[in-house]
């Protein structure tokens, strides 16, 4: 058994007028609560949290949501933070999942790319507390330095570290 997780790290950032009753917000929210459903029964995964990140780097909880009408760069980064079993499955649920291919099908308009990678992997001892803020570090280092072991993606991984299988 590894001592180590696969961390992921997921953010969007909506374009555009932002608030709860925007028509891909709903979608999304709607589509949120049966992914993660799914997500929960998916034998490779570990843990996860939702949340978002406001504009001023503030980390929010999903009620925070009702009172935002935000727009464009002003709009929060909506994340996900989870540990998964390895590589393998994180990219069976991601892009093997019908529902959630669908979903990021739906709202690639809806994702603001402009900032770089939006998505971040890195390995951890199993046991280790993981914080949105912490994430958010490893996010920007790949941004700043591209793929290193501390900070990949799933097109440049690194290995688990020795002692994990693989």
């Amino acid at each position: 058994m590894s001592e180590y997780s696969l961390i992921h790290f997921n953010v969007v950032r909506p374009l555009g007028d932002f608030s709860v009753e925007t028509t891909e917000s709903r979608y999304f929210f709607e589509q949120l609560g049966q992914l993660v459903g799914q997500a929960k029964a998916h034998d490779g995964l570990l843990w996860h949290r939702h949340g978002l990140r406001s504009s001023d780097q503030r980390t929010l909880e999903f009620y925070d949501i009702v009172s935002l009408k935000t727009c464009g760069e002003n709009n929060p980064h909506i994340f996900t933070l989870a540990g998964w079993r390895d590589v393998n499955a994180l990219h069976s649920f991601a892009y093997r999942q019908q529902s959630h291919i669908e979903s990021m099908k739906r709202l690639r308009h809806w994702v603001d790319r402009t900032e770089g990678p939006t998505m971040v992997m890195w390995w951890a001892p199993k046991h280790q507390r993981i914080s949105a803020d912490m994430a958010w570090e490893k996010l920007c280092k790949l941004r700043a330095d591209g793929p290193t072991a501390e900070a990949f993606s799933l097109l440049s991984r690194f290995i688990q570290p020795a002692g994990a299988p693989e």
